[in-house]
């Protein structure tokens, strides 16, 4: 009986500590599952993450788990704040947008030990410049939105 290719999925999660944190839970679950998991933040996060928590201890016990950083656009002095939301979500459709197509396209994330991208865990606010990139290359996209669900339902309402 042929076996099935392992599935490597990449999860790139909007560059705020909170969105962070609830796709590195998903991306915990999907390595229990033996899934290869690439996760995907900006420099700026990841630096924050490994400055500050035991993430990499924490995800090496998941063998087909990476992380990888992409930039930004922002400088490094940039707060990235709530309020400065609107630059940060525009730097990374100008900015990250062309990097990450280039990181797929190129199939960066892919390797002798692990296999090519199956799939795109993006978070709901990036959906808009990621789901043109996985269009175009033909890579399926699952969109997770990472707003707990008092927050999710006058989201809900407002759509009714």
């Amino acid at each position: 009986m042929e076996q099935c290719p392992t599935a490597h999925v990449l999860i790139f999660p909007f560059p705020a500590l909170g969105h962070v944190n609830s796709m590195l839970k998903l991306a915990e679950l999907l390595g229990l599952s033996g899934i290869h998991v690439t996760f995907l933040n900006t420099d700026f996060i990841h630096e924050r993450l490994v400055r500050y928590t035991d993430i990499e201890t924490r995800f090496s016990c998941y063998p087909g788990f990476q992380f990888k950083t992409v930039c930004d656009g922002l400088s490094a002095d940039h707060p990235r704040a709530l309020d400065k939301f609107i630059e940060v979500y525009d730097s990374l459709n100008s900015k990250t947008k062309p990097l990450l197509r280039e990181m797929l396209a190129s199939n960066q994330l892919g390797s002798n030990t692990r296999p090519s991208l199956t799939c795109i865990i993006v978070d709901g606010l990036t959906s808009s410049f990621t789901s043109d990139i996985a269009n175009e290359l033909q890579i399926p996209v699952i969109y997770f939105r990472t707003i707990n669900a008092s927050c999710f339902w006058p989201f809900f309402l407002f759509l009714i």
